[in-house]
């Protein structure tokens, strides 16, 4: 650091961002008083599974490896199953690992604490012209909806981009492998993200295009109509198990951008920063490697907070617009299928995995070969 004084650093957001932030920035400055602020009371958390890749996993295991390590132990996966209209495709992708949401942050929550974070509940988490002035270091990690990035907008110069379709976030206690599940219905496609993050729930997140949002009403309805009608729309792959809410209204995605990361000693990360989609599922890995490259930055500047806030933006920026460009073309490519007629299971497992140009077709070949080669011979 560049004075003597003990740093002070405020986060705002208990969510994945801010907490993984806190545990490696306390481990790498021990004297430092590092203050988090939260808006939910503890334990208080809305939706189900989350999930990191490998990929994900070895790329944050440097930073702390016995917190990554406590997150990776449960639920893992290597094979996805893609389903249109009843017909699946079973295919081998890269490993994930799931977590239910309150699980992941309660771990992150007690690194922490044992790291000697004060964690504050239940309390107003709005940044202000005097937090700033009170503290050497603010950050802005509260979440998709951030008040920091709001109040302070004339300087971040956020764009918020709404997507056309709509989705719901529910649990229900099927066990399913990662799926993706399309139906054509009269109403038009119905598609489904489920997945196992424990052994007792899935993930089961509906999304329809607006059209169909439309026709089958859902705009009408109450949460509970909503869940019960999706029940009934997809019975025969629920098998008779139900859905659960957890404050699992209808929303469309929002694809948040900031043309500034930085004002003065504040520093915006995670979604309160920028977006990915649901649809690539690294979300929380996205929101967590921003953490790391922050305290890497602020480590190579001696923790020189305008230097090394600089420094992050320079470094993650090119990085992550690269993934926002992938989730981009994710976004695309399912908001595009309501108006498309897919005909063919296999064809639509090749599309699903190639949607973001982040894999290809030799890829897809090379790790599927029994499915592509059967797909090939239907072809001729």
């Amino acid at each position: 650091m560049t004075s003597g004084k003990p740093m002070r650093i405020l986060v705002v957001g208990a969510g994945p961002a801010g907490l993984f932030f806190s545990i490696i920035a306390k481990r790498a400055i021990p004297t430092a008083t590092i203050h988090i602020r939260e808006r939910n009371p503890r334990g208080v958390t809305y939706g189900w599974g989350v999930a990191f890749s490998e990929s994900a996993a070895d790329a944050l295991r440097p930073a702390a490896p016995d917190v990554i390590d406590a997150l990776t132990a449960e639920t893992r996966h290597d094979r996805m199953v893609v389903s249109l209209d009843g017909v699946g495709v079973p295919v081998k992708v890269g490993r994930s690992h799931l977590n239910a949401r309150w699980s992941l942050l309660a771990i992150l929550e007690e690194f922490a604490l044992d790291a000697g974070v004060r964690i504050e509940h239940d309390c107003d988490a709005a940044v202000t012209e005097s937090d700033m002035a009170a503290w050497d270091l603010v950050i802005g990690a509260d979440g998709v909806n951030s008040q920091t990035r709001e109040r302070f907008a004339e300087h971040f110069l956020p764009s918020v981009e709404l997507g056309s379709n709509w989705l719901a976030w529910y649990g229900t206690p099927k066990p399913y492998p990662p799926s993706i599940i399309l139906q054509n219905s009269e109403y038009g496609v119905l598609m489904v993200h489920a997945s196992r993050f424990s052994a007792e729930m899935s993930n089961f997140t509906v999304e329809v295009g607006q059209e169909t949002f439309d026709r089958l009403g859902f705009a009408g309805m109450t949460e509970d109509e909503s869940r019960e009608l999706c029940e009934r729309l997809f019975s025969d792959s629920l098998d008779g198990a139900p859905l659960r809410s957890d404050h699992s209204p209808w929303f469309q995605t929002k694809f948040i951008s900031c043309a500034r990361w930085t004002h003065r000693n504040l520093v915006l990360i995670g979604d309160a920063l920028h977006t990915v989609h649901p649809s690539i599922g690294s979300g929380t890995r996205f929101a967590m490697r921003d953490a790391v490259y922050l305290t890497q930055a602020l480590d190579s500047a001696n923790w020189d907070v305008e230097v090394g806030l600089k420094e992050f933006q320079r470094v993650r920026k090119p990085v992550a617009d690269a993934f926002q460009t992938a989730a981009k073309r994710s976004i695309a490519w399912y908001e595009g299928l309501p108006s498309r007629t897919i005909t063919h299971p296999t064809k639509f497992a090749l599309e699903y995995l190639m949607r973001t140009g982040r894999v290809s077709y030799r890829d897809f070949r090379r790790e599927n070969r029994e499915v592509v080669l059967g797909y090939e011979r239907d072809l001729r």
